[in-house]
C-alpha cells in the first residue's frame, strides 16, 4: 500500500467523522429548539386587532414588495 492510498483512507476516515458530528449537532439543535410551554394562543387577540400607523405602514411596505415581485 503506498503513500497515496494511505492518505486516501485517512481522509475519508475524517470525512465520516465529520458527517457524523454535523449529523449529530444537528439533531441536538432540533431538540433544543423544542419549547413545552407554547401554546399557539396569542397573548393579547385583541391587540392583533387594532390598526395603527405603524400596521399600515408595515402593510403597505409588504404590498409594495408583493406586487414587485409579481412583476
Amino acid at each position: 500500500m503506498g503513500y497515496l492510498e494511505f492518505v486516501a483512507i485517512i481522509l475519508c476516515f475524517t470525512a465520516l467523522l465529520l458527517i457524523r458530528q454535523i449529523v449529530l449537532a444537528s439533531r441536538r439543535n432540533s431538540e433544543d429548539l423544542v419549547e413545552d410551554d407554547y401554546t399557539g394562543k396569542a397573548l393579547n387577540p385583541e391587540a392583533l386587532a387594532k390598526v395603527d400607523g405603524e400596521s399600515m405602514r408595515e402593510f403597505d411596505r409588504l404590498l409594495v414588495n408583493v406586487f414587485s415581485e409579481e412583476e
